[in-house]
């Protein structure tokens, strides 16, 4: 299960360190930068591109968030899901979906720097694909540890 940001920030980080900056990049060159990159790992939330790469413990080969390095995590984050399956997804989002997810955002823009931005996020949301009824039942489930 996927902590809340507001359980994991923490008062008087350091300074954001300055990393290069990439503008707008696709997905496929986001899907670059995955947990084996040994050079840069990024990840996107609502098109902003974050530089996850100095969070080694959570997004490197090892990490407990390894698969969410080189993605999209949006809807993944939206329904508090780990697999794969819910990465890359651009579909329509309910409101409360939207609303978990910028909490996230909340917390990835005081520890992590933006690095970029997704072009795929320039488009109108409103015009992507709805989850099948199979998928809505899916990503519903509630899994209890």
């Amino acid at each position: 299960m996927i902590p809340s940001p507001a359980s994991l920030m923490k008062g008087g980080d350091a300074p954001l360190p300055e990393v290069e900056q990439m503008g707008t990049i696709t997905l496929e060159e986001l899907n670059k930068y995955h947990c084996n990159n040994s050079d840069r790992r990024l990840m996107s939330l609502f098109g902003v591109v974050y530089d996850v790469t100095s969070s080694l413990k959570s997004y490197g080969p090892d990490g407990a968030y390894k698969e969410y390095a080189g993605h999209d995590v949006t809807l993944a984050l939206a329904k508090h899901k780990t697999d794969e399956k819910w990465l890359d997804r651009f579909v329509k989002m309910e409101e409360k979906w939207k609303t978990d997810a910028k909490g996230w955002g909340d917390y990835f823009a005081v520890k992590y720097p933006v690095c970029g931005k997704l072009d795929k996020w320039d488009e109108d949301p409103d015009s992507w694909p709805e989850l099948s009824e199979e998928e809505m039942k899916e990503i519903d489930k509630c899994v209890i540890m």
